[in-house]
């Protein structure tokens, strides 16, 4: 007899990691709901489903090749070498498995257009999941990329489930989510310059003769 574990196992790995993907999806479609622009960027190495985010009416989404040193779509890229034009999209949505891809930040920071938004996404190293990369170290990539950047917040499942975070209290899941979201910003000085305003001089008394001090008290 053979027995059906093993692709048993390999369907329950793969629905539950839909899920998570899903969890992540939902969670940075809410954040990205008030981006104001016509053109996002997704790299999904995650599995997401397409993120409808009423204010970007086109998405360029990209994913890992097989050897993972490449990404393809409707163009071939390399992380460290994005094919793109500067300030080219208002949202950017980057999910990663790869710890290697954090050299992605400086480039992701340069597409991303003045008052754009940027979630970077991953698996959390200290979850059930037992994989991914540290947070921590996106966050410090991007504000050395001159970003502004929120810390990260937890979501998604903590383990393999496969409703993902359905039926799970918040708590839980801000706590001990499997996959974490950072998000930041292009930091935009003012455009229009400031007139500084010339300080008030104080009159004189008439009685004083030009040249003649005032003397106090």
């Amino acid at each position: 007899m053979h027995s059906d574990q093993p692709a048993s196992n390999a369907w329950r790995d793969g629905t539950a990691e839909a899920a998570i993907a899903g969890d992540v999806s939902a969670y940075c479609t809410a954040r990205l709901a008030h981006v104001a622009g016509t053109h996002g960027l997704c790299l999904d190495g995650l599995g997401l489903p397409a993120p409808a985010v009423p204010g970007v009416a086109r998405w360029t989404v990209l994913h890992p090749d097989r050897d993972g040193l490449d990404w393809t779509g409707p163009l071939r890229a390399q992380l460290a070498a994005l094919p793109l034009a500067d300030d080219a999209f208002c949202a950017v949505l980057a999910c990663f498995n790869d710890p290697q891809a954090v050299v992605a930040a400086a480039e992701l920071a340069r597409v991303l257009a003045p008052h754009g938004t940027l979630l970077v996404a991953g698996f959390h190293p200290v979850s059930l999941w037992h994989r991914g990369v540290a947070p921590r170290r996106w966050e410090r990539a991007l504000r050395a990329a001159g970003l502004d950047v929120r810390p990260a917040v937890r979501c998604g499942a903590p383990w393999r489930r496969l409703r993902g975070v359905e039926g799970l209290p918040r708590w839980l899941v801000r706590l001990a989510g499997g996959a974490w979201v950072v998000e930041a910003r292009r930091s935009v000085l003012a455009s229009l310059p400031l007139r500084v305003q010339p300080g008030h001089r104080s009159l004189e008394s008439a009685t004083l003769l030009p040249g003649a001090r005032r003397e106090c008290a």
